[in-house]
């Protein structure tokens, strides 16, 4: 097992200066720790009713700070999904259209309904982020564990898992955001909202949290703080290890297939895209020449998207959240609290 105690600490003129890379990512973890920063490697999710701005109420991972991000490989510039490429107008149609039947399945599950039902605010955007729909959210978390396991992890897209990073000349980096979502708003250029909720239990183990970014806008320049740390195998195991090679932050999730599915077959609802094209007549589409024009890209069209949950998968989710967290926020204190205030 990684031992976390190193016998000596690097200076903070060496962490300071430009350049300093840790010996690995667990040396990062000592060294805020040793700054002051009571943070533990990981604690299972709990989530608390807040008010945003304007009654605008949701359930939050706590700690609401620090933050972190974690990223096996640094880059020049660090963008989210959305910005990376460019997009056409069908394409940018065809996004909307997927957000919107990922929407269409969500509000089935009787966890979001409770929460729609108790006033709680339901982050689409920052939760679509966690199933592979591009969008201007650059995840982040609250648990440096979760951080470090995805910045000593590469992504396989074959199989769609995490595998340990082996390699020892490559620099990972943890993201730290002191203030977490404070200091940031609905008036501010930047914003950092909570994503992770019960109710999906991905996001929800990974104690999500999102920082949405304007177009053009980079997200080294919202969070400066970074720290490099040196690859290696026996540290990038340790960590797999500790989330038993994935599966704590990858459960069983019925919604992760249905988006997948979706998205690589292309099997689209009519109704959302009449409902897409009503809210952005800016991509230039009527009803009829987004479902001829996606058809003809090769999307296969129906009245409704078919990947709704079964029977069996809400009394899995309507059992397995109650089980798991059952005093998170219970939602009929929620909708009185939230009455009486």
């Amino acid at each position: 097992m990684m031992n976390d105690k190193f016998p000596s600490m690097p200076s903070d003129e060496d962490v300071n200066s430009d350049g300093y890379v840790f010996k690995d990512v667990f040396e990062v973890f000592n060294y805020i720790k040793s700054k002051g920063w009571d943070i533990g490697w990981y604690a299972a999710p709990h989530f608390e009713v807040m008010t945003l701005y304007d009654n605008h109420v949701v359930a939050s991972p706590t700690p609401f700070s620090p933050l972190y991000r974690g990223q096996s490989s640094y880059y020049e510039r660090c963008l989210p999904s959305l910005y990376r490429r460019k997009w056409s107008d069908l394409q940018k149609l065809e996004r909307l259209v997927q957000i919107e039947d990922f929407k269409t399945i969500l509000n089935d599950n009787p966890e979001i309904k409770d929460e729609i039902e108790g006033g709680l605010a339901v982050n689409y955007i920052g939760l679509a982020q966690h199933y592979g729909i591009e969008t201007n959210v650059i995840d982040l978390t609250n648990s440096f564990g979760v951080a470090a396991f995805f910045a000593t992890s590469d992504y396989d897209s074959l199989t769609h898992t995490y595998r340990p990073v082996m390699e020892i000349v490559r620099k990972g980096v943890i993201y730290f955001m002191p203030t977490g979502i404070f200091n940031f708003g609905p008036t501010l250029d930047n914003q950092v909202w909570p994503i992770g909720m019960e109710a999906l239990a991905r996001p929800g183990e990974q104690r999500g949290f999102g920082a949405y970014l304007k177009e053009n806008q980079d997200f080294h320049d919202i969070c400066p703080l970074k720290f490099f740390f040196w690859q290696n195998a026996q540290a990038s195991i340790e960590c797999q290890r500790r989330f038993g090679f994935g599966a704590a932050l990858f459960p069983y999730d019925p919604m992760a297939e249905k988006v997948s599915i979706m998205r690589k077959y292309r099997i689209y609802g009519r109704d959302s895209i009449r409902k897409v094209v009503d809210e952005n007549p800016e991509l230039g589409y009527d009803f009829q020449a987004a479902v001829d024009a996606l058809a003809a890209d090769g999307c296969h069209i129906l009245d409704s998207t078919p990947f709704r949950y079964t029977k069996d998968e809400l009394n899995h989710i309507t059992e397995q959240y109650h089980r798991k967290y059952p005093g998170s926020f219970p939602v009929e204190i929620v909708k009185n609290d939230y009455k009486n205030s």
